[in-house]
């Protein structure tokens, strides 16, 4: 089962609001987990320094400070929480914060205060999303409350033991989550048969029907035995045949998902649920909140 114990939450301390918190807390009710909340300020570039003298810069680092403690003071009773200002680039200094603290969730909000149409995900999403070692959970700009309606994306076909030991903590996650929200969740596998459009022009059409129907009788078997398991039993499962951003994206538009578990490894040298250009595509589109699983082992660059 998956377990939080130490939260970090980055927040834009000027913003209106922060949606992030506000899930973070409620996580915490349920789990007695503490939250530990940060801002980043960057540092002051050499080429403004003579504008941006240290007394400003100062006077900017109180006002985020006073800030975070104006914040911190709305958590509810009973949550243990400490705040933080961190200096430098966002990413890095999230990763290296959470890496510090131990955190084993960092969550974020997605271009915190909202706007229409809704903006894609950040630079600054992405760079977690693909370099923090613990999962992360950026809340979308339309959330509303705790989720209710989760996703979980496996690559249920995969015979590689790193992968198919990711499928699992997707799953242990995505189960947590189910459970702690009280949440319908579906666990769903992108199926394509292999060499689909070149074995179409080489087979009789009975052959090529014969194969697609035992290419899909595999993936569902295969599926089926990601969630065997009795804390899954009952759980849904979906497979559809299309490729892995198709799947996601469309399943989201149609089954008024709120939160996706999947796992996002780009360019990382280990093939995820979701990787390269899949990733790239996934993120830059979807507007629900999304848990990022890294593989075990996972080691960031952002991290000495």
């Amino acid at each position: 089962m998956a377990t939080f114990t130490r939260i970090l939450v980055d927040v834009d301390s000027t913003a209106g609001r922060h949606p992030a918190l506000e899930q973070a807390f409620e996580l915490a009710k349920r789990t007695g987990a503490s939250v530990t909340i940060v801002d980043v300020l960057p540092h002051v570039p050499k080429a403004a320094r003579r504008f941006a003298t240290v007394d400003i810069e100062q006077e900017l680092i109180d006002n985020r400070l006073q800030a975070l403690g104006l914040i911190a003071k709305h958590a509810p009773d009973g949550i243990s929480v400490k705040t933080g200002l961190l200096r430098g680039r966002a990413a890095h200094a999230i990763v290296t914060e959470a890496a510090r603290l131990g955190a084993d969730l960092v969550m974020r909000s997605h271009n915190r205060d909202l706007a229409v149409p809704p903006p894609p995900f950040g630079p600054v999403d992405l760079q977690l999303l693909r370099q923090c070692p613990c999962p992360v959970w950026i809340v979308g700009p339309g959330s509303g409350g705790p989720p209710s309606r989760i996703a979980a994306f496996v690559d249920a076909s995969t015979d590689r033991p790193e992968e198919q030991a990711l499928n699992q903590s997707i799953l242990d996650t995505a189960l947590t989550m189910r459970d702690l929200w009280d949440a319908k969740l579906t666990v769903v596998h992108a199926w394509n048969p292999f060499g689909e459009e070149l074995l179409r022009a080489r087979m009789s059409a009975a052959d090529f029907d014969a194969y697609q129907v035992e290419s899909r009788e595999s993936a569902t078997k295969a599926l089926d035995a990601v969630v065997d398991g009795p804390r899954a039993a009952g759980v849904a499962t979906e497979l559809i045949k299309a490729e892995p951003h198709e799947a996601i994206l469309g399943l989201v538009g149609s089954a008024g998902i709120d939160l996706v578990v999947m796992g996002t490894v780009a360019r990382s040298g280990i093939a995820g649920v979701v990787v390269g250009n899949t990733a790239e595509r996934v993120l830059r589109e979807l507007r629900q909140s999304v848990i990022a699983i890294k593989p075990e082992g996972f080691r960031s660059s952002l991290v000495d």
